[in-house]
Formats: C-alpha cells, structure tokens, sequence
C-alpha cells in the first residue's frame, strides 16, 4: 500500500524553497560582497522578526528566502587567508621550502611525481597552507608525514579561461591549494626517516606481492587498477591505454573499477559463466543407482 501523496507533498513542498534559495545563494557568492551579504541577511533577518511580531506570517516568506540566499553565500564565500599564509607570497619565486608531507607521494611514472605538502617555514620564515608540488627526476623514498624540505619554483594555479572549461585553479582553491610549484628530485632532502602510515604499509605491502607473484607487466597493470599506481606499468603498455581511451582507468577510476568488479561477481545470476549439470542417464558414471 502506497503512502497517501498528498500528505507527501505537503511535507516536502516547504523545503523546496528553502533550498532554491540557498543554491541561489552559492551561485550568485562570485558576484556578492561578504560585507553586503552580512548587511543583507542581517535587514532580512530584521524585517522577518518585525513581520511576524507583527502578526503578519504569511509575509516573512520574501525576507527569510532573502536571508537564507545569504547563507548559501557566505557558505560559499573562501574565508580570507591569514597573514602567514604562502598564498600570500609575491609569487612566482624560487625558495627553499620545509614542510611535512601531507598524504603519500603520487607517483605518475618512475620519473614523475606530485608531493602534497603542508608548509612549516619558506626560506626560514613561519608560512602555513598546503602546496602541490611537482617533482621531475626518480624521487627518494618518501612517507606520509615526513618533513622534508625541497628548493622549489613556486606560482599560482593557472586554470583555463574559455567559458564553460573545468577550471583547475578553481577546484584547487575550494580544497584550500593557492600555490602550486615544480622541483628537482635532487633537492628534496628528508629532514627525517620515513615512518609510513598503514595504509601506506598496505599499500606498498600489496605492490611488492603484485610484483614477486605476478610477471612485471601483470604485476603493474594490477597495481595500476586496483591501487592507481603505475610506476612499474611498461611504458608500451601504457602507450597501448591511452589509444584505446582508456587511460583514465588507470589515472583516477581504476579502485572504482576493481571495486565494482568486486561487487558485480558475487551478485551475477547462476548459469553466468557457469555450465549447469544436466540430468545424468542411466549409463552415466557416478549415477546413483536406482
């Protein structure tokens, strides 16, 4: 039995402007002042106490819609940077930077490779913020949470302009990157010993089996699929992905697809992939007798 749709109507119907509002609210943040949201969603705020004092409820309607537009945007407005942050710096420069490694070396190829760093100090100097940096040459073993420091050319993200374009720089602001930089292996000197986590344990563990079981093309397509990691994929291999399109695979979805293979096999009808057992005949081997 269906529930009554009237009564679900009239549940969900007041929360739909609510939330037009609020996404309103987000897309319009480029375009509004943190000041003058602040001034509008405090007079609409204002102006629905005094209507509903007023006795006149049906009327709040416009000023809280109003207000809550001003929540989405503040919520979507970047809260400003503090003093000591590195975005702050008059970039581009080169300088040397100590900070501790924030998650596991991105490892592209054997001689490619992107460290996410967390800044302790740029040249000597308190900085804070986190910082993407790329490394060109074999890098040194490297842990999550190791400092270290590396002499690195620093910039801002750059995305591209064309409207309607994925804006790199954009998503690295929202995830609080404001400096990006590129490095030689060679200047990235450990401040430290490693001491990995262990998830990082788990998954150096699983590349070191995939390697001494598996032939080394195996072994590396494996690590790339199920773990993204493609330091020991051939490189005519790799070649091969990327003029079928499929290179993606490996680069950003392949734990997507491991999983769902995962998920998809235990869950397939009975008879997929499976030769059923017909009825046996009296002059079978192995009939029971009648």
């Amino acid at each position: 039995m269906s529930p009554p749709s009237g009564r679900t109507s009239r549940l969900a119907l007041p929360l739909a402007p609510l939330a037009v509002a609020f996404a309103a609210g987000i897309a319009l943040a480029p375009w509004i002042p943190p000041r003058a949201a602040w001034a509008v969603l405090a007079a609409a705020l204002a102006a629905s106490v005094l209507v509903l004092v007023l006795g006149q409820a049906m009327h709040a309607l416009v000023p809280l819609l109003a207000a809550i537009a001003m929540l989405g945007a503040l919520r979507a407005t970047p809260a400003p940077l503090p003093p000591e942050h590195v975005g702050l710096l008059p970039l581009p420069l080169t300088a040397r930077v100590e900070a501790r490694l924030a998650a596991e070396p991105i490892v592209w190829a054997p001689d490619r490779a992107r460290l996410a760093l967390d800044v302790e100090r740029v040249d000597g100097v308190v900085r804070t913020g986190r910082i993407l940096i790329g490394l060109y040459g074999p890098p040194p073993p490297l842990a999550e949470g190791q400092r270290l420091a590396v002499d690195a050319r620093l910039e801002r993200p750059l995305g591209f302009r064309d409207p309607g374009v994925f804006d790199a720089a954009a998503r690295l602001a929202r995830e609080g990157v404001h400096v990006t930089g590129s490095a030689s292996a060679t200047r990235v000197v450990p401040l430290e010993p490693p001491a990995p986590a262990w998830p990082a344990r788990v998954r150096r563990f699983a590349l070191a089996a995939f390697a001494e079981r598996l032939p080394s093309a195996s072994a590396g397509l494996l690590g790339g699929l199920v773990l993204g990691d493609r330091t020991t994929l051939p490189a005519d291999v790799q070649d091969a992905f990327r003029r079928a399109g499929i290179f993606h695979v490996l680069a950003v979805s392949g734990f997507n697809v491991a999983l769902l293979a995962g998920a998809v096999h235990p869950a397939r009808p009975r008879g997929v992939g499976h030769q059923q057992p017909g009825p046996r005949r009296a002059g079978d081997p192995g009939r029971a007798p009648g």
